[in-house]
């Protein structure tokens, strides 16, 4: 929960196409306010992702309208699209992996997108309040696995995420994970892609928005997210890797036998056409860790 200390959050229990009701706001970034809320009809919980971006947007008296000055018209229209573009996209998908689409609209001179409410903490915040062990075997294996069956889902609808990191994955109460955030996603057969990048976490193709992309560039983010998960800290943003390139070797226990380190490693190439192509690596490299620790012989299938 964050407080409201701009005037710029909407109001609790604000009421939105007269079918949701603001409960409180949960975070905001650049280009958007998240707040939990309830269906107005059986007072369901959801979450209400609002277009709101800080250095364009002003709320109105009556706390609910959203204007721009007629100088930034253009650009606050140009940003809408790419916020309302997340919930046509996220209507496409139906993935137990992938956070639950409810609706996407047009109100108060703003775009709304709802969807389903995920109890549980994102990763990173799993790894810095409850010294979760992320770097264990049967931790991946049990998270890991399910969030890549995702990533495949979304990549065999011509999807890229663009935006893999560990607080884009939210691990439930029960231990079941969900990807998030799909506000950075395209359909990777476009010539021309907005830049958006994350340090630490995204490949070099996604500082240009012409550079060809697909799913190899989630792979990147993914090698990166597992990277974090082993050291604790995300690698060198990519960069500055064009240079000097300090991203620390990862360690595992049987590294002899261990192929988790070197699909890492081949994730997080610089070069797009180094990288390993195919997300069945990271599947096989995090089985045969698994079966390592419990004794077992892996037996190692990709194709």
């Amino acid at each position: 929960m964050i407080v409201d200390t701009s005037g710029n959050l909407l109001a609790r229990n604000t009421k939105l196409r007269n079918t949701y009701q603001i409960r409180s706001a949960l975070s905001r970034s650049e280009l958007a306010i998240v707040y939990t809320a309830r269906l107005l009809d059986n007072r369901e919980k959801v979450i209400v992702k609002e277009f709101f971006p800080n250095a364009l947007a002003l709320r109105g008296m009556d706390r609910k309208t959203v204007t721009c000055s007629a100088s930034m018209q253009s650009k606050y229209v140009e940003f809408m699209h790419y916020f309302l573009r997340e919930g046509q996209m996220l209507k496409e998908l139906n993935h137990p992996g992938v956070v639950g689409y409810i609706d996407h609209f047009e109100e108060n001179g703003t775009a709304y997108l709802v969807m389903e409410y995920c109890a549980g903490k994102t990763l990173d915040r799993m790894m810095k309040e409850e010294a979760v062990p992320t770097s264990d075997p049967t931790f991946l294996y049990q998270t890991l696995l399910p969030l890549i069956d995702a990533l495949e889902y979304i990549h065999n609808k011509g999807i890229i995420h663009r935006d893999i990191k560990p607080g884009n994955i939210m691990i439930g109460e029960h231990g079941n994970i969900k990807l998030i955030d799909f506000g950075s996603a395209v359909h990777f057969e476009g010539k021309e892609h907005p830049i958006f990048t994350t340090a630490g976490y995204s490949p070099l193709e996604f500082y240009s928005n012409r550079s060809r992309q697909g799913p190899v560039s989630d792979i990147y983010s993914l090698a990166a997210t597992l990277y974090y998960c082993q050291k604790g800290s995300p690698p060198p943003d990519v960069p500055g890797r064009l240079f000097a390139d300090r991203t620390e070797r990862i360690r595992i226990e049987n590294a002899g036998i261990s192929l988790l380190p070197y699909v890492i490693r081949r994730g997080l190439e610089v070069q797009a056409n180094k990288r390993c192509r195919s997300l069945r690596w990271f599947k096989a490299a995090l089985r045969a860790e698994y079966w390592i620790k419990k004794g077992k012989r892996p037996t190692l299938t990709v194709r």
